[in-house]
């Protein structure tokens, strides 16, 4: 009986200490899930119901993004989630709002496709229409060009803190696929991105969310298109501040 209270209590603090490790997310974030962000690895979860996301409130750019989530209530739901050591990045806001706001740049990022398996340019090209700045704010209107949807006008928005950056893209028309199917009707498209300090390490949070009909006979082929783009896009920002 003394055994089983000792295991008993000792789990328990485990689940504290995981808990309060974690952080910025919730149960939603497992174990494993969190041994492989804590190695130095990209997390993707691929859990299509938003319901479901790893993100906890209680910061000012995490609680923007969850507001932009559960608004949208996306039928295609993705995160990509890594870290950084705090110590030797000290200026990881500054260097990543560079990076993620530099827009022509967005052309040639490398998108692996699965049904052709074969790379192709995430986007042929991204050109900026404008730009206005408020304080801390930033909105950028560009033009981008990405098969198969083609043209696709995006507002990108974005606000930096002491030690946290926001940024959110969302597309400005009907995106069409298979055979002209309509099936993202304008502002339905996210990418979000939020990064800031937890203590000793950055933490660096994405989400893709698409608001498109579920059908059965399109959903895998929506899902690799969308979500593809969107976790392909997320890591690429994420793996150049590594290098």
């Amino acid at each position: 009986m003394f055994l089983k209270k000792v295991l008993a209590i000792i789990s328990v603090a485990f689940v504290i200490c995981l808990a309060n490790a974690q952080g910025m997310f919730n149960e939603n974030l497992s174990e494993d899930d969190y041994a492989l962000v804590k190695s130095g690895q990209t997390l993707i979860k691929n859990t299509a119901n938003y319901r479901k996301l790893c993100l906890k409130g209680g910061k000012y750019g995490a609680d923007k993004a969850l507001k932009a989530i559960e608004e949208l209530k996306p039928t295609y739901f993705a995160e990509v989630i890594h870290e950084y050591p705090y110590k030797g990045n000290e200026n990881l806001i500054d260097e990543f709002e560079s990076l993620i706001l530099d827009i022509p740049s967005y052309a040639g990022i490398p998108y692996w496709s699965v049904k052709w398996e074969k790379f192709y340019d995430l986007y042929d090209e991204a050109k900026v229409v404008s730009i206005e700045k408020n304080g801390n704010r930033t909105t950028i209107l560009a033009d981008i060009i990405m098969d198969p949807f083609d043209y696709v006008p995006m507002r990108i928005d974005s606000e930096k803190g002491p030690d946290w950056f926001y940024y959110e893209s969302t597309n400005l028309n009907v995106l069409e696929y298979y055979e002209k199917f309509k099936c993202v009707n304008p502002e339905n498209m996210k990418s979000i991105i939020f990064v800031c300090r937890d203590g000793d390490r950055w933490i660096m949070y994405g989400a893709g969310a698409v608001k498109a009909p579920s059908i059965f006979f399109l959903r895998d082929r929506v899902d690799a298109s969308f979500m593809g783009r969107i976790k392909t896009f997320c890591g690429f920002f994420f793996d150049k501040i590594k290098k």
